[in-house]
Formats: C-alpha cells, structure tokens, sequence
C-alpha cells in the first residue's frame, strides 16, 4: 500500500472512529470488507465473468488448445456447454442427481458429438452413496451430511446413488491423457482427489479447478489440504475477469467463502 492510500485509510478510520457509533462503524467496516473480498476473489459467484471462470475458460485454457476436459459436478451443464462453445474439447460431464442429469443431457444436445454425460457420482472408491438435495438448489447437493450446518442449504432429500473414481474411470475408457478436470462437488472434493491418485501422478492434467467454499471449514480441509497432494502445480485464485497467482499457506488464500482455484502444473504457465 502507497503512503498516501497508508494515510487516507487512516485518516478515514480516525475520523469514523471519533464521529460515529461504533454500530456504524461496524457496517462501513462490513461494506469495505465485502468489496475488498471480491477484488481478492471471494463471493463472485453470480455468474462466469464475475466468478473468472469465463476469463479462465476463453483465455487460459482455450489457448492451450485442449483436446479432453472433466466436468466433476456437471449439475445442469453451464460450465461444460461454455467449455464446448469455447473450445474445441471433448468434454465428459459426470452428474449424479437424476433431474440435473436429465437436464445436463437436454442443455447439451448440439453438442452430442462432443460430449459425454455420465449419470455417475465421483469420489473415492466405487459405490453406492447417499446425496442430499434441495430439487429447487440442485446445485448445492452433497455427498457429505457436515456441510448440512451451512446457513443456506436446505438439501432435504436423499437418494442413493452409484459412484466412480475417476482413476477407474480412466483406466476403463482407456484415456491416458486429459486437459482440465474441474472439480465442484460441495465439500467431496477430497474423496475426489483420493480417487485420481494416478491420474494426478502420471498423466498430470495441465489443469485442475476446484470450488473452494464453508464446506471446506466443516470438512476440516483447506487450499494449502490440496496444494500438498499436487505437487508441481501452481496455484491461482479467480477473480472477476483474470485471476491471480497464490501462495496455499498465505491465511489470505484459505478463507471460508466462494471461489474458485486452478492448480496449474508448473511447466504450462
């Protein structure tokens, strides 16, 4: 920070400080907070562009020119029809909720040459499990019962469905190589990563995007969690239309709200 923005910010909170309730202070505080998050690239999750996904997409991984993407999490199917109208990539989109599938399928029928809908659920081993679901929120459904004490979810139903890990997956489908595996499963993201061991240790995807949010706090992982099960990648936060290079130990880079990740293994960028 310059002296003078130093000496502005001071000044600013001195004068508050002296001429306001301290209720007041506490929302002026709030409102810088929240906007300084944003920069920093928490709580954009509105839409792509704000998110960074839309940056990441058109600009990063579009000019790597990929020829395999893995939509983790695919729910209705807007990160994966952005990732066809994009680029040129296969992409192969696992969902396990039956409605979002169906839907997943429907949004995506111009592109049936190109991709590939699984009806599947990932994570660490081959099995049948339980989500839990909101109809109304399909998107926050989750595999993990802790995450219930999040404020805003009401996933209410449960239906068992099957799982995969994508190690299995790949072996049987015999895909030995893949661009970008984006991975948003609400608070699973760890049995994801036990379940492509290998893929992470020998084909090394040139990409891998999480979702990084309050379900991390209730399932006891954190940025710096991953960042140690991959090891030569760097890590780089989105932001609204670009995104940042992070250190996974900086507290900053592991706070408890929305944003999104790309692990970037180190000979790409």
């Amino acid at each position: 920070m310059s002296s003078e923005l130093q000496k502005l910010v001071d000044n600013f909170l001195q004068f508050y400080s002296a001429n306001k309730h301290k209720s007041e202070l506490n929302q002026i505080s709030d409102f810088i907070l929240s906007h300084a998050l944003s920069a920093r690239g928490y709580n954009n999750y509105r839409n792509q562009e704000e998110s960074g996904e839309l940056f990441f997409i058109s600009e990063i991984l579009a000019k790597q020119k990929p020829r395999l993407c893995i939509d983790v999490g695919a729910n209705n199917g807007g990160y994966s029809l952005t990732l066809l109208k994009l680029t040129q990539a296969r992409v192969i989109a696992f969902e396990p909720l039956p409605a979002a599938f169906k839907k997943l399928k429907e949004n995506s029928l111009e592109f049936l040459n190109r991709i590939k809908c699984e009806n599947l659920g990932v994570g660490a081993k081959e099995e049948e499990l339980v989500i839990n679901y909101n109809p109304d929120a399909t998107e926050h459904a989750s595999f993990s019962q802790e995450v219930d004490e999040i404020d805003y979810l009401r996933n209410q139903i449960k239906i068992k469905v099957p799982l995969v890990t994508l190690d299995l997956y790949f072996e049987r489908n015999n895909l030995t190589e893949v661009d970008l595996i984006k991975i948003d499963v609400e608070g699973f993201e760890q049995e994801v990563f036990a379940g492509a061991k290998e893929i992470f240790t020998k084909i090394r995807p040139k990409f891998i995007q999480i979702e990084f949010n309050w379900h991390q706090l209730f399932r006891n992982t954190s940025l710096h969690f991953f960042s140690k099960q991959l090891p030569g990648y760097d890590t780089y936060q989105l932001i609204p239309q670009g995104w940042i290079k992070r250190e996974p130990k900086d507290p900053l880079s592991n706070i408890f709200l929305f944003s999104n990740f790309i692990f970037v293994r180190s000979d790409i960028i």
